[in-house]
């Protein structure tokens, strides 16, 4: 369930620029909000190593990437949405196809990036789209996810009233959820998570083995 709001939204993109605008302040803005995934994998990566921003919209989370140098692929649903990023971010690679089962080869990337799109996703598909990511990157690659968490004592009320508006029950879910935990259930190693915007936001980097098998 999701209120009249969140189509309203994404129908006029003015409302969905605004939202965004307000809810990034607490981090340092749109830029940094989304800059937080190559913030934290770039110094671990080498120069033009493959990207995948998964659940990529209209590219706007893969710029960073892409001015950095790296050889960034985007994969969504949408044909909307990779139509206009082909025209914001012509060097990025544009596939269109499901989180949960992209259409992509095994251990094809160095690095993977989902950007505030985790908990659009009910928890089975959750959990489908995170072994995805285990099996899509190379041995010893690096995912990194931006998404919301619990908020602290400050901002809890925002938060709910933000979900509330613009948000679905699986946001609400997510909310509920060890993320990290079930990170390193699938499979993933090194599992670190930074808490952001008044504990708001969670930023978790994790890595795929080198050596054990994906499912």
């Amino acid at each position: 369930m999701s209120s009249f709001l969140r189509p309203l939204a994404y129908r006029h993109r003015w409302i969905y620029d605004l939202v965004t605008a307000v809810s990034s302040l607490s981090v340092g803005g749109v830029d940094r909000l989304r800059g937080l995934g190559l913030e934290a994998l770039r110094p671990h990566l080498k120069p033009e190593a493959t990207v995948l921003d998964l659940c990529c919209g209209s590219g706007e989370a893969a710029a960073p990437w892409l001015e950095a140098g790296f050889r960034v692929t985007g994969l969504d649903i949408s044909p909307r949405a990779l139509a206009l990023a082909a025209q914001r971010y012509p060097a990025m690679e544009r596939v269109e196809g499901l989180a949960e089962d992209p259409p992509l080869k095994e251990a094809s990337f160095a690095a993977i990036q989902m950007s505030v799109a985790l908990h659009e996703f009910p928890r089975t598909d959750r959990e489908a789209v995170l072994t995805s990511c285990l099996r899509l990157l190379q041995p010893g690659g690096s995912l990194v996810l931006v998404d919301l968490h619990p908020a602290g004592p400050w901002l809890r009320l925002p938060q709910r009233l933000f979900c509330a508006l613009f948000e679905t029950d699986t946001a609400t879910a997510m909310l509920e959820d060890d993320l990290p935990s079930q990170l390193e259930r699938i499979g993933f190693t090194a599992v670190n998570q930074d808490l952001l915007a008044g504990q708001a936001l969670q930023r978790i980097t994790a890595t795929r083995p080198r050596t054990s098998a994906t499912p």
